[in-house]
């Protein structure tokens, strides 16, 4: 493949990802190794990220950086600025053209603010903070990010008239949808086993906006109607306030902690359905998993969820905070295996001509490239 030059000579992005676990590493990865193709790529990697391993076998160009494991590491961290001189150092020794920042890091507004001459371009996976994140921390950090960026990627159009209201011109913010998430089906362990062609799997961090105790009010409704229904909760977080409902459902499996990346495949093979009953929603990074292994999905409307889910072709939408509306939806998917499949295989075929890394890096490629420019002659009037 040809590498992508800048009008001076083949472009050299720094892709600052400091965060530690989770999807982010993974996108943050599968764009590196995209975009190495196309372009002088060095990664600038937590040392402390749990899947620094495969950065190192990636290919790509690596510094890597202590950064914090815990709450009282990230302290004294963010507070000590000669740390944050010295890595600013580092990364003006490595002669980039533009920082690329795939995340949100806590880390990023403070480093900025020592590089002023370089470009930075930024993914805003949230470009509004969702309902039990919204401290006063997480939206200075978010705003300063978005701001100090020359352009801003977000990933739904949903959330352009958002970043207007920011301060950020329609010219300079590109809408670049996630990436397809493979990676976990080729690095897991179990397989598809047996259960009774009836199990909902929710998967992901437990929050506030998720709408937990949307989907177990439905599952209630499911399992009358249903009674060989089953339903998998997976991820760490509180399930505290949802402790009475949980105890009054059958058939309930909960795995409420970290899910390593080696156990995701198993979760998504044994799953029948995947269901996201989101109060409020960005995009998710779970829809692409569950496309990668053909499992449908339900979802509500939030957010860029609806530019994810095709209604009635990948999956079905129904509206947030509407418990009755899910639990229709779900048993009309359980009910029907044929249609399920036809659009469990929608969604793989969606993911692989749509999301895939080649086509978002490109995208990704062209941003860093806009903004490049745009920096240069701005510089230079």
């Amino acid at each position: 493949m040809a590498l992508i030059e800048n009008g001076g000579g083949q472009l050299h992005i720094l892709l600052a990802y400091l965060g530690r676990r989770g999807g982010g590493a993974i996108y943050s990865l599968e764009i590196a190794r995209a975009l190495k193709d196309r372009c002088q790529v060095t990664a600038l990697v937590s040392e402390q990220a749990l899947n620094l391993a495969q950065w190192q076998e990636s290919g790509v160009e690596l510094t890597v950086v202590p950064t914090y494991r815990n709450t009282l590491e990230f302290c004294s961290s963010y507070l000590w600025a000669p740390a944050f001189r010295t890595l600013a150092r580092r990364i003006n020794s490595i002669s980039p053209d533009l920082i690329y920042y795939p995340m949100i890091h806590p880390w990023i507004p403070r480093l900025n603010r020592l590089l002023p001459g370089l470009p930075k371009v930024y993914t805003a996976h949230d470009p509004v903070l969702h309902l039990g994140e919204r401290n006063w921390f997480l939206r200075r950090v978010q705003k300063q990010s978005i701001q100090q960026a020359n352009r801003v990627i977000i990933l739904s159009r949903a959330f352009v008239p958002t970043m207007e209201k920011l301060g950020v011109p329609r010219h300079r913010i590109d809408v670049i949808p996630h990436g397809e998430f493979s990676f976990y089906r080729e690095v897991g362990t179990g397989s598809g086993g047996e259960h009774r062609g009836a199990r909902l799997l929710f998967f992901g961090r437990i929050h506030e906006y998720k709408g937990v105790g949307v989907l177990l009010e439905a599952y209630r409704e499911i399992k009358a109607q249903l009674p060989h229904a089953e339903l998998v909760i997976a991820g760490e977080g509180d399930l505290g306030p949802y402790g009475d409902q949980l105890a009054k459902l059958e058939d309930v499996e909960v795995r409420n902690y970290w899910i390593e990346d080696e156990q995701v495949a198993a979760l998504f093979a044994n799953a029948d359905l995947l269901v996201l009953p989101y109060l409020d929603a960005s995009q998710s990074g779970v829809i692409p998993i569950a496309y990668s292994f053909a499992v449908p999905v339900v979802a509500t409307s939030a957010g860029g969820l609806a530019e994810q889910v095709e209604h009635g072709r990948t999956g079905l939408l129904v509206p947030p905070n509407n418990s009755g509306a899910l639990a229709e939806a779900v048993l009309s998917l359980l009910q029907d295996p044929p249609l399920r499949a036809k659009l469990g295989q929608a969604g793989g075929e969606k993911a692989q001509r749509e999301w895939s890394w080649d086509l978002i890096a490109q995208r990704v490629l062209a941003s860093c490239q806009r903004a490049a420019g745009d920096f240069r002659q701005e510089r230079d009037r």
